[in-house]
């Protein structure tokens, strides 16, 4: 009997249009022990996920052809509840933040992002999501 004990490294799913953001994003969550692909806009990111698996999205909400919120609101669709979906904003006021919730986010990250932490905000979400 061949047991495979070696656990599944999460793979990440960023979609920013600044590109030293999303370079930033990848190298903080790939030494976290996340695997990361990053789309430069919300197209890109509804056309990743359905080509591929990913455990999380991480999604700015200021991007062309599609803004994090319609992303968000359309990967809850498809994917269900159980899917970790956290927004990356600049914009730190209440209207924002309902509007993420109301989109299905599951968490927020107000930039500037703090990457030393990036991977200890994620896992507890993406943990949580395993047991759902």
């Amino acid at each position: 009997m061949n047991l495979d004990l070696t656990p599944e490294i999460p793979r990440v799913l960023v979609a920013d249009d600044d590109p030293t953001t999303c370079l930033l994003m990848q190298a903080a969550l790939s030494k976290a022990g996340f695997h990361v692909s990053t789309v430069a806009n919300g197209k890109a990111a509804l056309e990743s996920f359905a080509a591929g698996h990913f455990d999380m999205a991480l999604l700015d909400i200021e991007m062309p052809e599609l803004d994090g919120y319609l992303v968000c609101s359309e990967l809850r669709r498809l994917y269900g509840a159980a899917l970790p979906i956290v927004l990356v904003t600049g914009h730190d006021d209440r209207e924002a933040i309902a509007a993420g919730f109301e989109a299905g986010a599951s968490e927020f990250i107000s930039k500037p992002i703090d990457w030393l932490k990036l991977g200890d905000r994620l896992t507890p979400l993406l943990q949580k999501s395993k047991v759902a």
